[in-house]
């Protein structure tokens, strides 16, 4: 049976062309004419994966299966160049042209960079917003990135902390894989504010994957995983980038970037940012400020080397620092927390990141070895009234990899090992946890590469818990060209985490209710299943694509957070029966005249867990939402135009029974609508920008039960399902000096 097997990979192998991108790279002369360069370097970046070119000049690399497609081209003595495919990259020139460094020429690509884009030509379900899209809204973090999509929800947690929450498939962003440029980013303690972490200009474009992805990042990522890509320090582009952002409201940021080169290989980035408010505003008269008032600074120093013979090397180390106050207009930070008689939110957060990259590239077609690390250490400290938890995560993890071909470029494996350490301290009223996790783990990934027309990754992946034993994750994915413009693809995994209660639940800590923690909570374990149609068709004689996909999702252990047993007390423990979601989405993207984008979208999710035995549905969650998105860009005068409309239904609210202000709650949030639009006019380094949020103005009324006695035994601030924060105005300027 095994030589029928290999025969069958054999003939398989000989008889189908792999896809691969075949090309050149050249470097420009002074005369105007070019010559080959040889042992430049390509990489994908968000892989690593790549190849050098010959001594013609001349390069064959496999287009990714598991990533997105954007490539950088660098050369000893020449700008880099960073290309975003949003397509089979046959369909571009197959010669790349290099610039001295002393000239401020680039490479051009025939084609507009789509603001969003669905990757067609790998297994893995992903959508791709790039800077473009980026810049239609402030975006001031990642946190407000997803204001122009329903693939990701971003709504405020409460009415007071001013932290923000996500949703991917209808559950909790927490079940997402949040990275930054592959490596993690929020998790564990900065759960609940890790997604302001990551300034928004600093973000060149955020990669959304549906359903459990590649076991190469990982065991967690049960729902999929948003992974940030930055600023690079090599990429071509402006030395110096200047933003400054005001609102009505008093809120204003600053964000600098600058790069330089030094030397021939290395080069360097330097990003600073900060977000400042100190203006108390109460729009409701509950006598609680809407918003914290905010002092936020975060640095990030990266470098990048480029190596002889395919050596690729990167560093980054970032600090964090914020410092936010909120509750009760006449609330004293200042105060002892005992000695307290206003309520007051205060959040104390400092945090150190570093991750090192290293890459080694052979002369083998598709081959190339990797190790990557990354460590953490965040120390957190909020008050909640006269509460005071306090947290401290030391985190490191190494990844150690390769990647080559057996048979031909068809057929890839990558195979690693990889290792995480994860201390926590945390304390809350007279409670203390500590936990240390030691997980050491190997992996391993197929992907089978038949022509353009049909794509399997297959992984697997064994985990070693100190703690909690044996993971094994394994998960596949098929894509199949049904047409040239009918894509098809299905997905199945396994994924596990480990649930940091207190952290993740920030929001309910703002609240009297008593937090009762089960003992010997299990690590959260889940299947998701899924599929997706794309169907790419002329509409006015102008592209369109059709994208319609359902995603469910199984728990076999949750930790639940019970709302609805007891309206005095805060449950969390182990799933005892059924926990799943249900969610599909249908978005249509098009351009009906030249310069108008237009998308559309609607999003439905069920999602349900058992609660004391009964199923329900999961609090605070919409099953409807929808989204109509208009872009004008009128390029030659420099005006881009955007308005956004969005869609809230429904959602079922947790028990709030025997509160005093239980009777201007309905038993479901009512739907709403909310709008938001933005003008920008361009100039040659400048850019200026004004928009509105919530143009609508509805808010939620009555947002905090018993907040004229907040230290009494039925105040709670986390029943929010609408905006605290009306009409707000904002401004801003971008200079950018290549």
């Amino acid at each position: 049976m095994k030589k029928y097997i290999i025969s069958f990979l054999l003939l398989l192998s000989f008889h189908v062309r792999a896809q691969v991108w075949e090309g050149s790279v050249s470097g420009a002369l002074p005369d105007g004419t070019s010559e080959p360069l040889i042992g430049a370097t390509l990489v994908w970046l968000s892989s690593g994966v790549g190849t050098v070119t010959d001594i013609d000049g001349r390069f064959h690399l496999e287009t990714p299966g598991d990533s997105q497609p954007m490539v950088r081209v660098s050369y000893v003595g020449y700008l880099p160049d960073t290309f975003q495919f949003t397509g089979n990259p046959t369909a571009f020139a197959s010669t790349l042209v290099l610039y001295p460094r002393n000239e401020l020429k680039g490479v051009q690509v025939t084609g507009e960079r789509n603001a969003v884009s669905i990757v067609t030509n790998g297994p893995i379900n992903m959508e791709v917003l790039g800077e473009k899209e980026l810049l239609k809204a402030p975006c001031c973090n990642l946190s407000e990135s997803f204001e122009t999509s329903v693939t990701v929800d971003a709504e405020f947690s409460d009415a007071v902390t001013g932290a923000r929450t996500i949703r991917m498939l209808g559950l909790d962003g927490v079940y997402a894989m949040i990275t930054s440029e592959g490596t993690p980013a929020v998790r564990g303690l900065s759960s609940g504010y890790g997604l302001t972490y990551i300034p928004g200009t600093w973000i060149s474009s955020i990669q959304i994957t549906k359903g459990t992805g590649s076991v190469v990042y990982g065991y967690e990522g049960i729902t999929g995983a948003i992974n940030a890509e930055l600023q690079k320090p090599d990429a071509e582009g402006e030395r110096l980038f200047l933003n400054l952002f005001g609102s009505n409201n008093g809120r204003w940021e600053v964000n600098l970037h600058a790069r330089t080169q030094v030397g021939e290989r290395l080069s360097t980035a330097f990003l600073a940012h900060t977000a400042q408010n100190h203006t108390p505003i109460d729009h409701n008269g509950d006598g609680f400020l809407d918003m914290p008032q905010n002092n936020t600074q975060i640095f990030l120093n990266r470098w990048a080397y480029t190596g002889k013979r395919g050596l690729q090397s990167q560093l980054s180390v970032k600090y964090v620092q914020q410092d936010l106050v909120g509750g009760q207009l006449d609330f004293n930070p200042d105060t002892d927390v005992t000695e307290q008689q206003a309520y007051g939110i205060q959040v104390q957060t400092n945090r150190w990141e570093a991750t090192w990259k290293n890459g080694l590239v052979a002369n083998r077609p598709n081959t190339s070895a990797g190790l990557i690390m990354s460590g953490i250490v965040h120390d957190q400290q909020y008050v909640y009234g006269r509460n005071v938890y306090k947290g401290q995560e030391y985190y490191f993890k190494a990844d150690l990899l390769g990647q080559t071909y057996v048979m031909n470029t068809n057929h890839t494996v990558k195979a690693g090992a990889s290792f995480l350490f994860n201390d926590f301290d945390e304390s809350f009223r007279e409670d203390i946890r500590q936990r240390q996790e030691l997980v050491p783990g190997v992996f391993g990934e197929y992907h089978l590469n038949l022509n353009e027309n049909f794509n399997l990754l297959a992984g697997f992946r064994s985990d070693f818990h100190n703690l909690y034993g044996t993971f094994l994750t394994p998960r596949l994915h098929m894509k199949y060209n049904v047409t040239p413009d009918a894509t098809v693809r299905v997905s199945a995994g396994k994924a596990y985490r480990v649930a940091n209660v207190w952290a993740e639940n920030g929001s309910m800590l703002v609240s009297s209710r008593d937090f009762e923690i089960a003992p010997d909570l299990l690590p959260e374990e889940a299947w998701s299943y899924g599929a997706t149609f794309i169907q790419r068709l002329p509409v006015f004689l102008r592209s369109s694509t059709i994208t319609v996909d359902f995603y469910r999702t199984e728990f076999v252990e949750q930790v639940v957070v019970d709302r609805y047993s007891d309206p005095a007390a805060i449950q969390v423990y182990n799933l005892q029966g059924r926990s799943w979601s249900n969610a599909s989405q249908l978005e249509w993207m098009l351009q009906p005249f030249l310069h108008l984008e237009m998308r559309i979208a609607y999003r439905y999710a069920d999602v349900r867990s058992t609660f004391n035995g009964v199923e329900r549905p999961v609090p605070m969650v919409s099953p409807h939402r929808g989204m109509l998105h208009l872009s004008y860009n009128w390029e030659r005068k420099g005006w881009v135009f955007d308005l956004t409309t969005q869609y809230f239904g429904s959602a079922q609210l947790p028990n709030i029974e025997g509160y005093p202000d239980a009777e201007f709650f309905p038993e479901r949030a009512p739907e709403y609508i909310m709008m938001m639009g933005q003008v920008t006019k361009r100039w040659d380094v400048l850019e200026l920008y004004v928009g509105s949020e919530n143009m609508t103005s509805y808010t939620q009324q009555n947002a905090i039960l018993g907040a004229s006695d907040p230290f009494g035994p039925l105040f709670d601030a986390s029943v929010i399902y609408a905006p605290i924060m009306n009409r707000r105005f904002y401004g801003g300027i971008r200079l950018r000096i290549k």
